[in-house]
């Protein structure tokens, strides 16, 4: 449904450069599918213009489409354009225009795996009689080495390296330590490894972001027929936008497009390891005067006690979220505390209480994967395979289990195409195998077939790698016997036991007794629930969140780890269940969330 108030009229009805700042729960996806109804029904677009909106996650623009089919009862259609930004800057931008950069380039392929990057440098050589891992000329010249006297590719891959919107090289958004290599040499070396790149059409997607702001830069041709075809440009979830994406769409601005907004929340953002800059975000929501500053700050989806649990990682000084339209349930808040041996305890109760309120959408979730094994009841990481494709397989049969027959499909069928083509490496030429086979249904059903049919997990590791490389020689009717590389000797990562132990118990699916699924925060970003547990780690660590991150009392701008604590906590409409190491408190519990939550005693987890 949707509902109109003062600060959504003033966002719909605001035209140029604008910047919304919306809240969890607020309808931001709604209130985007709205503006697009209206600029097509009030014709300010027409002909063959229409609008982008662009977001940086599939399943966000996945959203805006069913949000915009909900109010108009239709499919949004051309020549209006949904897709991510790095899909639209790839389609638009880099593809259709790449040969204005150099004749002798390739046309380029997006890589769906950077690693090719790092192997197409790597080669062997025979000496004395043994054959030795090596590097492709010229990369062990003088001028492309370390200061060790080896080449900065064993510092730094070629995976890593990345372009900045300066034209400067950087390790994944970081400088080179001068203490282990020479700037001259850093730099003699990055040109070498993006010129091949180029040369050969092998561009990642951030090379390719790259690439469109030199195009734009130097023709402005393409702004002027992209602002023609596009008038108005919607960016969702703007708050992961990247330096280069920011600098891209200032560009066409710059160039000519009138109509541009930014939605988002910084507080959301969780990919600053894919370069997000929230910063950016909120400085031109906060100072830039060039952009129209808006706010959505109602909440339709929690209550007020939820909501005040997840705003004491906001600065104190920002406006306040309000929850509309949702009743104050009692017992809203449930606080856990765990030990080394309640865990499955406290996942039980949490099934129970949503089991006795009916709550259908419901999640699990922790920060870390120790504490996630832990949860599932998994034993220290082992690894029985020399090579990762019996774990691919197996993450392909849990996306199938749980429902995910597009994305398990997808994984599948890139497993099985190398398999039945071995004797093709070139990168091109599988992707187009994979490509056109995509498009073929009886592959297809082959591989729902494999998918259904694969061993199962109650095997042991040892029966199931056994029977898993026979199954797959007979249904791919290959004319090798395929080889999971299974270890037989204990080490570091091995117990010789663990071979004679199912699948399931070291590789489990990961859904609690009762089906709610037990997952990390970034998958649960965007997601609306009835309810939500929390685990909170013991112990500080970059990789994990505490109890004492729940605060802002600096009245700075939270970094990703509290970010992470406020996109968790914000989802749930009814219950926000939290749980933490039992060292904490109960007086400290309560100083921070108030006499209005439960907490759960031990005697209640386990009352027999």
């Amino acid at each position: 449904m949707y509902f109109e108030n003062e600060e959504r009229l003033a966002y719909l009805q605001a035209r140029g450069k604008v910047i919304l700042n919306a809240c969890p729960g607020s309808g931001k996806t709604t209130t985007i599918a709205k503006k697009i109804l209206n600029l097509e029904i009030s014709k300010e677009i027409g002909g063959h213009s229409g609008v982008a909106c662009l977001s940086f996650t599939n399943s966000a623009k996945d959203e805006i489409n069913e949000a915009y089919r909900r109010l108009s009862g239709k499919s949004l259609q051309f020549p209006n354009h949904v897709s991510t930004i790095d899909s639209f800057i790839n389609k638009y931008i880099t593809l259709p225009f790449y040969n204005l950069l150099n004749r002798d380039f390739n046309r380029p392929k997006i890589l769906d795996h950077t690693t090719i990057l790092d192997d197409m440098w790597k080669t062997t050589y025979v000496k004395n009689g043994k054959t030795l891992d090596g590097l492709v000329r010229p990369l062990n010249n003088t001028e492309y080495k370390a200061k060790n006297n080896r080449s900065v590719f064993h510092l730094y891959p070629p995976s890593e390296i990345r372009i900045e919107p300066n034209g400067t090289f950087s390790i994944n958004g970081n400088q080179p330590s001068p203490e282990k290599v020479d700037k001259t040499n850093f730099e003699n070396y990055c040109k070498l490894i993006k010129n091949t790149q180029f040369r050969k059409g092998l561009i990642s997607t951030g090379d390719s972001a790259f690439i469109a702001l030199h195009l734009l830069k130097n023709n402005p041709k393409i702004c002027e027929w992209l602002s023609l075809r596009f008038p108005f440009i919607i960016i969702d979830e703007a708050q992961d936008n990247s330096l280069m994406h920011h600098a891209i769409f200032e560009e066409l601005v710059k160039q000519g497009l009138n109509n541009i907004e930014l939605i988002g929340d910084p507080y959301q953002s969780l990919y600053e390891w894919r370069d997000a800059k929230p910063t950016e975000f909120l400085r031109k929501y906060e100072k830039d005067q060039t952009w129209q500053s808006y706010d959505m700050t109602d909440n339709r989806r929690s209550s007020q006690s939820i909501i005040d649990v997840f705003s004491k990682v906001r600065r104190p000084g920002d406006t306040r979220i309000n929850s509309v339209g949702c009743e104050d349930l009692k017992e809203s808040i449930l606080v856990y505390k765990y030990s080394s041996a309640n865990h499955q305890l406290i996942i039980k109760h949490y099934d129970d209480c949503c089991a006795m309120r009916k709550y259908i959408s419901s999640c699990i979730v922790v920060r870390g994967n120790t504490l996630k094994d832990s949860l599932l009841g998994k034993k220290t990481e082992q690894r029985p395979w020399g090579i990762d494709l019996p774990k691919t397989i197996i993450y392909a049969k849990n996306l199938y289990m749980s429902g995910d027959i597009k994305n398990a499909i997808k994984e599948i069928r890139t497993i099985c195409i190398p398999l039945i083509h071995s004797d093709t490496t070139e990168y091109h030429g599988l992707k187009e195998i994979e490509k056109e086979k995509s498009l073929d249904p009886y592959f297809n059903s082959l591989m729902i077939t494999i998918l259904d049919e694969l061993p199962g997990f109650s095997k042991t590791i040892q029966d199931w790698t056994t029977e898993t490389q026979e199954f797959l020689k007979n249904k791919l009717e290959l004319s090798y016997d395929v080889d999971f590389d299974l270890r037989n000797r204990k080490s570091k990562y091995l117990e010789k036991s663990t071979l004679s132990e199912s699948v399931s118990q070291h590789f489990k699916k990961s859904f609690s007794a009762f089906n709610i699924p037990i997952t990390t925060i970034h998958q649960v970003k965007g997601q609306t629930l009835d309810s939500i547990l929390v685990f909170f780690n013991e112990r500080k660590h970059k990789d994990n969140i505490i109890f004492d991150n729940i605060s802002n009392i600096n009245n700075t701008f939270p970094d990703e780890t509290k970010r992470l604590i406020y996109v968790a906590l914000s989802r749930p409409r009814h219950l926000l269940a939290m749980a933490f190491p039992d060292s904490i408190t109960d007086n400290e519990l309560k100083e921070k969330f108030g006499d209005g939550i439960r907490i759960i005693k031990e005697e209640e987890l386990n009352p027999f």
